[in-house]
């Protein structure tokens, strides 16, 4: 008989390959694509004229003075945050990735609640009963007024609620068409379990998208854990694992039952990275998230989140 708990015995065992898989990968409905963006993303600014030059030709009647663009345009890549179980620590693993490109100052994001039967997203915000839902933005006559005015969280990035619709429903690729070009990263908050749904195809099989999968550090956890991987192996193929982070989170200031070094080894030979989430007595009173209250590791934590998931879009510093 095998003694190792039962987490640790797939470690040496990689995730399913698409020759093993039972369902043949569906097609890519992309749900993005915009004008590239200027080259080397700068600013495009005014020539300044010499005043040593001297004046050739009739002067010209006045133009109109050009809007020059804040920031190029350019896709809002997205990310896919969801847990493997319910209490992983999805929604304030998605608010602090979304803070993390927001408090930059050349950057902006959007977190969009899409858990099935609606989650906290707005508590944990303090945005209750002010962000408007999907199906609103997409149905709506301007809905760049809309997304100028949404809510924000305490770290500045846009919140968005998830209203009455599902994955796959069409004014949820309207909103990250009309989010593209003006956030920079729009975040996923999908909750627990999501990946599993049939109303996901469409955003799991997003060939640019990142994954996000949060697991608490618990051993039951860990199990689940490999059907996740396995999952998006078959519905994505094994390329995907280039852009899945794996989230490991401490929901309690206990020691864990499990010690998260040998995943970590045999995990971050799987996928893109792993990160640790380390215990945040603010995060733990389920109150809406201020920032500026998160212990300094918490914030480091997210901070390296938010590279992984740039370094996969090729936005990496």
């Amino acid at each position: 008989m095998n003694s190792q708990p039962e987490w640790m015995q797939w470690l040496n065992q990689a995730p399913a390959s698409d020759s093993e898989a039972e369902t043949p990968t569906a097609a890519v409905v992309p749900l993005r694509g915009a004008a590239p963006a200027a080259p080397g993303g700068d600013r495009v600014t005014e020539p300044t004229p010499n005043p040593q030059q001297p004046h050739r030709g009739p002067a010209r009647a006045p133009q109109p003075a050009p809007v020059w663009p804040q920031r190029a345009v350019r896709p809002a890549p997205v990310v896919l945050v969801t847990g493997a179980g319910g209490g992983a620590g999805a929604t304030t693993t998605a608010v602090g990735i979304a803070g993390a490109w927001a408090i930059e100052e050349t950057a902006s994001a959007a977190v969009v609640d899409l858990t099935v039967a609606g989650g906290d997203l707005g508590a944990r915000t303090g945005t209750d009963d002010k962000a408007p839902a999907i199906e609103t933005i997409a149905d709506a006559d301007d809905p760049a007024a809309i997304v100028a005015s949404l809510p924000v969280s305490s770290a500045g990035a846009r919140i968005i609620d998830r209203g009455e619709l599902r994955f796959d429903d069409l004014p949820v690729q309207q909103v990250a068409e009309i989010l593209r070009p003006r956030v920079d990263t729009v975040v996923y908050d999908l909750g627990p379990d999501a990946l599993r749904l049939r109303e996901c195809t469409t955003l799991r099989e997003d060939t640019e998208a990142v994954f996000v999968l949060v697991v608490q550090a618990r051993a039951d956890s860990f199990n689940r854990l490999r059907g996740y991987l396995d999952l998006l192996g078959q519905a994505a193929g094994n390329d995907v694992f280039d852009r899945t982070v794996v989230v490991i989170s401490h929901q309690n200031s206990a020691e864990p039952d499990v010690d998260p070094a040998e995943l970590i080894a045999h995990v971050s030979s799987v996928v893109r990275a792993v990160e640790e989430v380390p215990y945040d007595p603010h995060l733990a009173t389920g109150v809406a998230i201020a920032s500026w209250e998160l212990r300094a590791a918490t914030v480091d934590a997210y901070a390296r989140i938010q590279r992984a998931t740039a370094a996969v879009q090729g936005r990496d510093r």
